[in-house]
């Protein structure tokens, strides 16, 4: 399951992303703040991902 976190991180993020697109009454500040996160979540863990494969 360890080995696996990663991956299930990063599609519970790009879930949570598009869920708030859909859900979205206004392009606020704070939506920009929330996808931006969300963004870099994914980002972190391809990167964590990649980092494992190459061990």
């Amino acid at each position: 399951m360890k080995k696996h976190l990663p991956l299930v991180v990063l599609m519970a993020s790009a879930l949570l992303i598009i869920i708030n697109f859909i859900f979205a009454e206004k392009f606020d500040r704070s939506f920009w703040i929330s996808t931006i996160s969300s963004l870099l979540i994914i980002i972190s863990m391809v990167l964590t991902i990649k980092e494992q494969k190459n061990k």
